[in-house]
This record gives structure tokens, sequence and C-alpha cells, in this order.
């Protein structure tokens, strides 16, 4: 007795599975033997390697920040070889003083140059996703120098209260940096940033 005389017999499977498309494997799951692909599914998250993961917004406000710290050093250090430029000139008795003066300021003007280098390319490369380490380098480092320079404002009578605040904001510009990007979405996209990379 042949009761399915009436269908046709699939090679494939039944309508619907074994060999109907439209039932295929989701991507990224590895798909199962006899279905075929089924676009339209989305990936599972860190696994589309097309759709890179977005960019917190900790990350892009930590790296504008060092660009404006970064600028602002930049901008002092200009001040600081002028003032050293004007000492030279300004030695008009010889005594050399104003020589010693001047090479102090050329030393204090390149570590500035230094430390806006690292703020600003660390930003570059925190907003391309490449690394966070120089910027929170630059931020850490400059994070020491307001603190020491904050206490020995806040030891000397001659600071002015707008000298101190100046200071303090700066402060908490750098570390707000360091805690932008320490946080978990920082470091998870960063993470992820590398697995893309292949390492």
């Amino acid at each position: 007795m042949t009761s399915y005389g009436n269908y046709p017999e699939q090679s494939g499977g039944a309508p619907g599975y074994g060999g109907a498309p439209g039932y295929g494997g989701v991507p990224g799951y590895g798909g199962v033997p006899g279905y075929g692909a089924q676009p339209g599914y989305p990936q599972p998250y860190g696994q589309n390697a097309g759709h890179p993961p977005a960019r917190p917004g900790g990350v892009t406000a930590a790296a504008v920040l060092g660009f404006i710290v970064g600028g602002l050093a930049a901008l002092g250090a200009v001040f600081v070889f002028a003032g050293g430029g004007f000492l030279v000139s300004a030695d008009d008795a010889g005594t050399g003083l104003g020589n010693a003066l001047a090479g102090i300021l050329v030393v204090i003007g390149l570590l500035i140059v230094t430390i806006a280098v690292i703020m600003i390319g660390g930003s570059v490369l925190a907003l391309t996703g490449r690394s966070r380490v120089l910027l929170i380098v630059g931020a850490s480092l400059l994070s020491a120098f307001g603190a020491v320079g904050l206490l020995s404002s806040l030891g000397n009578s001659n600071t002015t209260g707008g000298g101190i605040i100046f200071q303090l904001i700066s402060l908490v510009i750098t570390i707000l940096i360091i805690v932008l990007l320490s946080l978990s979405p920082a470091t998870q996209y960063f993470a992820a940033q590398r697995t893309r990379r292949g390492g």
C-alpha cells in the first residue's frame, strides 16, 4: 500500500527542509549539514569582520581632550622658546646669565614639545582604534607634573588664585583622559580592534 504515491520524491528532502533553499546555516555558526546558505541573519558580535564595533563616546572625548591639551602644550612651548630668545637678546652686559636661563628654557621647551607630540599622536591612535597606550602615558606624565606643580603653587605665597585654578583644571582634564580610556567600553573597543587586526 503506497500512501505517498501522490507526492513526488524529493532528492534533497521534503519541501522546506533538506535541500530547500532558504533554510541554511546561519552565517557565523558553521551551518548544519543538509541546509543551504541563508542570508539575512546577522552574525554575532565580534565575528563580523566587515563591520568594526562603534567607537565609544568616552574614547572620542578622551582623544578630543588630548588634542586640546597637546595643542595648548605646543603653544606654551612657543612662548617658552620666545622667552629664551628674549633673555639672550636682553643680556647686554654679557654676564652669561641670560644665556644660562635661555638654555634652561630651551630644555623645558623641548620637554613640552615632546609631551605635545605624545598627546597629539596618542589622540590620533585612539581615534583610529590603533592604541590607547600612548595617550594614557602622555596624560599620566602631565598628571604627575601637574600634581607637583599644584603642590608647589599651594606652598608659594606669590601664586595667584587664577594660576591655581588653571593648574587644577589641567590636572582634572589629564586624569579624566586616563579614566575615560580605562573604562570597560574603551577596553572592549580596543580589544575588538586588536582582534580584527589579528593581534
